[in-house]
């Protein structure tokens, strides 16, 4: 059987309460309604687009409702127990007369109907939304101000270069590549640093790095060069290249053509994002809890 409404499994909840006769944790009544509905494996594991699963969560918010309309009572974190009136309305009603109920109970009768089944999930998945696109949006805020004070970055340009390929090793080290060597400045053969694929030691890979501004994007001809200093002068066929800009088309292009070298390109709304996730350059000043009630 499919997934029925909110509202159509408040009365099996009860049933579950009234026959246990006996207290039980909300985790409980899962495969006992599952029993009860003929609920099918399949939709038992349903999930929502935000990934929770829509079963448990159906059980939930009746739970939350059945304990407003004081037909249950929340004794302890997730345990549950029918209340009197539940009791004495089963045994003058033996064949669980719900519709009766629900007269009988001002809060259950005027709480979603069936119709209303749809918001209810939509109300939560938007409340979880809203909490995920303000965080979304305060990282890409933190992302913005950390490429645009790497694009700023010094007058110098063996300054900014030298602290700029610090950071972008560092970056790799920390994302899980092993040993880093900085190689930059005059007589580099063509990279500015190198890093092992891991702790290891195993394989070598060339980085290079380019501290350009947003409108200086990297050409073909610099992705030619140094892929010939990867395979030709130092013999690795693995590179990272690196900008704060980005990449013309040809330059891409010339990434997609290479036979025996692998590069892969990061840049700088990539580079930003991993400096944050990786906290490269920041620091966390604090962290907050996001909570799901489940009582």
């Amino acid at each position: 059987m499919a997934l029925l409404k909110y509202r159509d499994y408040d009365k099996y909840v009860l049933k579950f309460f009234y026959e246990i006769n006996k207290p039980a944790h909300r985790k409980d009544t899962y495969n006992k309604l599952k029993e009860y509905t003929n609920t099918t494996e399949e939709d038992f594991n349903l999930i929502t687009k935000n990934g929770y699963n829509k079963f448990n969560s159906r059980i939930h918010w009746s739970l939350v409702v059945l304990k407003k309309a004081q037909l249950i009572e929340n004794i302890d974190k997730g345990i549950y127990q029918i209340t009197d009136f539940v009791k004495k309305f089963y045994e003058e009603n033996p064949n669980f007369d719900f519709k009766t109920l629900k007269e009988k109970t001002p809060y259950l009768e005027n709480s979603k109907s069936n119709s209303d089944d749809d918001d209810i999930e939509e109300i939560e998945d938007k409340n979880r939304n809203e909490i995920e696109k303000s965080i979304e949006e305060y990282y890409e805020s933190v992302e913005k101000d950390i490429l645009d004070r790497l694009q700023s970055m010094g007058e110098s340009n063996v300054d900014k270069g030298t602290k700029f390929e610090n950071i972008c090793l560092e970056l790799l080290e920390k994302m899980g590549y092993g040993k880093k060597y900085r190689t930059g400045g005059s007589g580099d053969r063509g990279i500015d640093g190198t890093l092992t694929m891991d702790k290891f030691g195993f394989d070598m890979i060339g980085i290079q790095c380019k501290c350009y501004k947003e409108n200086n994007r990297v050409n073909d001809t610099e992705i030619t060069k140094f892929a010939h200093g990867l395979k030709n002068v130092n013999g690795i066929n693995r590179g990272i290249f690196i900008t704060t800009s980005d990449y013309t088309p040809q330059a891409k292009k010339v990434v997609e053509e290479l036979k025996d070298i692998k590069i892969i390109l990061i840049n700088g709304y990539r580079l930003a994002k991993y400096m944050r996730e990786y906290e490269v350059g920041v620091k966390v000043l604090e962290t907050r809890n996001i909570y799901d009630v489940i009582i």
